[in-house]
C-alpha cells in the first residue's frame, strides 16, 4: 500500500466498484453499503439511491425477504473498548457503544417515509479504519418509534429546523432492540 498515494488507492476503489457495476461507488458511503451487502448476502443497488419515487424508496439493497436500509458509522481507537465491552482497571465495564443511523427526509415527507421504513429492514454497520466490524439489524418498530419522536419534536418547534439528520440511536447494551447479524 505504501507504494500508492491516497488518490491512487481511491481511484482503484472507484474503478473496482465501477467494474462491479456500481456507479459513483465512492460517493458518500456507497462503498460501505456494498461491503455490508456482501457480508449479509444482500444485493446493493448499483446507484447511490433507489430514488424517492421508486417502489424501493428508503432502501439501499434487496434481501431474500424484502428490502434493506443501511446506515454506517465509523469509530476511532477510543471507541473500541466500548464496542467490545472491555473492563476498566477497577473491574467495571465501559459503557456500551451507541450505534447511530442518520435518516434524511423523514420530517419533510413523513407519511411516505413512515410507510416505507415500516416495511423494510434496517441495518447499522460499524466500521473501524474502513473495516466492517459489526452489523446490527435494528427492529423496525424501534426505528419508527425514534423517527416519530424526532418528528413530533420537529412539529412542536413550529416546523422550524431541518428535515435532515434525524438520528436513530441504539445502545449495544439494549440487545432487545436489535439482532447482531455480523461480527468481525
Amino acid at each position: 500500500m505504501s507504494d500508492y498515494t491516497i488518490e491512487q488507492l481511491a481511484q482503484m476503489l472507484y474503478q473496482k466498484m465501477e467494474d462491479a457495476g456500481y456507479r459513483k461507488g465512492t460517493d458518500k458511503t456507497k462503498w460501505r453499503e456494498v461491503v455490508m451487502a456482501e457480508k449479509l448476502g444482500h444485493m446493493a443497488y448499483a446507484t447511490i439511491s433507489s430514488g424517492k419515487d421508486s417502489e424501493f424508496y428508503g432502501s439501499d439493497a434487496i434481501t431474500e425477504d424484502g428490502l434493506a436500509e443501511y446506515k454506517t458509522i465509523t469509530i476511532e481507537d477510543k471507541h473500541l473498548r466500548n464496542l467490545n465491552g472491555e473492563k476498566k482497571k477497577n473491574g467495571n465495564q465501559y459503557a456500551a457503544y451507541n450505534v447511530v443511523g442518520v435518516y434524511n427526509g423523514y420530517n419533510g415527507n413523513r407519511d411516505k417515509a413512515h410507510d416505507k421504513y415500516s416495511q423494510i429492514d434496517h441495518y447499522f454497520g460499524v466500521f473501524y479504519k474502513e473495516k466492517c466490524l459489526k452489523v446490527i439489524k435494528v427492529k423496525r418498530s424501534e426505528v419508527i418509534r425514534q423517527l416519530e419522536t424526532n418528528y413530533w419534536a420537529y412539529v412542536a418547534k413550529g416546523k422550524k429546523g431541518t428535515t435532515n439528520c434525524n438520528q436513530v440511536r441504539v445502545s449495544l447494551a439494549d440487545t432487545h432492540l436489535y439482532e447482531e447479524v455480523y461480527a468481525n
